[in-house]
């Protein structure tokens, strides 16, 4: 009963727009809204552009975790957490597929339960936590790039490049300027008022002189994306790599070339779009597999939207609402039908 009366009241900035229950793992879009990391897989089609739950913007880029806003909310919350961390981790080990695993970083209250000692609830968030990576200040209207590291909106927008390239894994930002996180912001301000406001005062020259929305990397556009958030269909869309993901920038579906790795042997292989197999990318994979730089590579275009089409001769008329069902995401398939085989399980649910 004291775990639950804990519980009942977590931080309404952490409540994810989709399970309506507490974030774990979140990932940032770039609108700056934010959910868990499987509830943004789960909503993801599998061979045209998503979009944002809450503001329907599309995009085509699977985010990588917030690891900052994952520290926030296991402190600030170590109750709703430690719940959380246990059902998401019985279910990834129920399918066989993992997220990206963390320490707890609840280990304090932890600790005082296992001494006898009453669960105080939050834990102590200091400043150091929530520190720009360019700046080293606190963060002031952050955002988030596709790879999950965070940095003021005013320190991105004075890098003077077309393209975001994140100052701590020096990966590429792939679309537009992001949005700020709007939900972290509000809770920066709760949590530091008074360094907040010097920040405010600080930086209100600068805003003056911000870049308008779409900022340093407007130029690199999201041209995979129409006006309607749908995939160009007379170009894109039979590039489109049905139910397939890149593992280094996430875009999801790949258009265009499919490296698969051949000794990746998970339930989720490891994949990576062209663009990122000549670039060499030494990222992790973005669920939890433990591939290797000396792994080889392989041409694969069995999932190729094209290749499926000329395979299934499908109808002309309706050929796309017949090509959904019969390549859904992993996570729609395994809750619809306890008794997938192993196959399906992995070729569909790359991400």
């Amino acid at each position: 009963m004291e775990e639950e009366s804990l519980e009942s009241s977590y931080h309404p900035s952490f409540q994810c727009c989709v399970c309506l229950d507490l974030l774990f793992k979140p990932v940032v879009l770039a609108c700056g809204h934010m959910s868990c990391f499987w509830c943004v897989h789960k909503a993801m089609h599998v061979f045209r552009a998503s979009h944002c739950a809450i503001c329907r913007q599309p995009y085509i880029h699977f985010p990588s975790i917030c690891q900052l806003l994952h520290l926030l909310v296991s402190k600030m919350e170590p109750v709703a957490y430690k719940r959380r961390e246990k059902e998401v981790l019985e279910e990834e080990s129920r399918r066989d597929v993992f997220s990206p695993q963390f320490n707890s970083l609840a280990s304090e209250s932890d600790q005082s339960e296992e001494v006898g000692l009453p669960n105080k609830g939050s834990l102590d968030i200091s400043k150091e936590d929530v520190l720009c990576a360019l700046c080293q200040d606190l963060l002031y209207r952050p955002t988030v790039l596709n790879c999950g590291h965070v940095f003021c909106e005013s320190c991105l927008a004075t890098i003077g490049s077309e393209a975001l390239k994140c100052h701590v894994c020096q990966s590429m930002h792939p679309g537009e300027f992001p949005k700020i996180c709007l939900d972290l912001d509000h809770v920066l301000e709760e949590q530091f008022p008074n360094e907040y406001a010097t920040r405010r005062e600080r930086l209100k020259q600068l805003e003056k002189v911000m870049l308008p929305c779409g900022g340093p990397s407007s130029s690199v556009s999201r041209n995979h994306i129409s006006k309607d958030g749908h995939l160009w269909l007379d170009e894109n869309l039979p590039k489109a790599n049905v139910g397939v993901g890149c593992d280094s920038c996430g875009m999801y579906p790949i258009i265009g070339k499919r490296y698969k790795c051949k000794d990746c042997k998970e339930a989720i292989g490891f994949d990576l779009c062209e663009s990122c197999y000549n670039t060499s990318s030494k990222l992790p994979g973005r669920f939890n597999q433990q591939h290797k730089p000396d792994h080889q590579f392989e041409l694969d275009d069995s999932h190729m939207l094209y290749k499926i089409l000329l395979l299934k001769s499908i109808s002309m008329e309706e050929p796309y609402q017949d090509l959904y069902e019969d390549h859904v995401s992993v996570d729609e398939t395994v809750d619809s039908n306890e008794n997938i085989d192993s196959n399906n399980h992995t070729e569909n649910g790359n991400s």
